[in-house]
């Protein structure tokens, strides 16, 4: 994880805590169906790149790696805890 980190730079690294807000947020909400979250996530991550770099294929590339980033780690988190409540339950 620590070398994907480096992938972008330092003023970046907001934006992924934000990205898992957000995907929290409109996992919340009941209008908003499962499949359009990551495309709701990788627009904002693509926008909030270009407004901080311009609009540019470098931007559009760091939001993208951006987006990725964020959906990775709340998947690690997510199996990992998950992976913990199936081994409590196989030992029951």
């Amino acid at each position: 994880m620590d070398d994907l980190w480096h992938l972008l730079p330092e003023d970046f690294h907001f934006i992924i805590p934000a990205l898992w807000f957000i995907g929290y947020a409109c996992k919340r909400t009941p209008f908003i169906p499962d499949w359009l979250i990551i495309w709701i996530l990788l627009t904002i991550g693509v926008l909030a790149a270009c407004n901080l770099y311009g609009w540019n294929i470098r931007s559009i590339a760091e939001g993208i790696i951006a987006t990725g980033l964020a959906v990775f780690s709340h998947q690690i988190v997510k199996q990992t805890c998950n992976r913990a409540k199936d081994t409590i339950r196989e030992g029951s």
